[in-house]
């Protein structure tokens, strides 16, 4: 008994359903055409039919996986724009938090308005001017290239005799004020003659586009 004899008898023993399918009278034609061949050119035929089915296989298989590929690289760098629009966004509220907080401190670019403000926020603080010593700077360049139009202002405050509580407002006043200054440095020793009192010495910056006028 040849290979189709057998396919079609187990056919009919185990899936008598698909019988159908070889009795239909172009499917019978190629079946007798096949039952023609040699047992070895049936197998022939049947090795090649399997090979070629395996051959369309995997080219669907390699074309998915190149279809994949690609959604898959036009995804990473649709991804990777993304965060670089994001990145430069970030950069520029960045940079113009800056501007906008330099800005806002145009009230001492000229000479002698950064003293002026430090005393009356010694005053509001309740230090007398007269244990306040303020020395203003002259304005120095900001120190980086990319910050070529901005100068740093700075003034050196020694608050003597003062408390806790005076020296808690005068910082409040500075640093979170209209004019944002930065406190850069703080030294604080005790009083030698008052008990309960402190002298302070402070580094006060701050940073001041050079188109707003003063010493630049």
């Amino acid at each position: 008994m040849d290979f189709a004899t057998k396919a079609k008898a187990w056919i009919n023993e185990n899936a008598p359903m698909l019988a159908v399918v070889y009795q239909n009278k172009y499917v019978g034609m190629a079946y007798d055409r096949f039952a023609s061949f040699s047992p070895k050119e049936q197998k022939t035929i049947l090795v090649g039919t399997f090979g070629g089915i395996v051959t369309l296989l995997f080219l669907y298989l390699f074309l998915s996986y190149l279809s994949l590929w690609g959604g898959s690289d036009k995804a990473s760098g649709a991804y990777q724009m993304t965060n670089e629009i994001q990145n430069f966004q970030r950069t520029m509220r960045e940079k113009n938090a800056q501007i906008q907080s330099i800005q806002g401190r145009s009230n001492v670019a000229a000479p002698g308005k950064l003293k002026q403000l430090l005393l009356e926020n010694a005053k509001a603080a309740g230090i007398s001017p007269r244990f306040a010593e303020i020395e203003e700077k002259a304005d120095a360049p900001a120190g980086d290239d990319k910050m070529a139009d901005i100068r740093m202002r700075q003034a050196t405050v020694v608050l003597n005799r003062i408390n806790l509580t005076q020296l808690k407002s005068f910082l409040s006043a500075v640093e979170l004020g209209s004019s944002s200054l930065s406190v850069a440095s703080v030294k604080i020793t005790n009083d030698d003659k008052l008990r309960g009192y402190m002298k302070v010495e402070l580094g006060v910056v701050a940073y001041i586009l050079s188109g707003d006028g003063g010493n630049g």
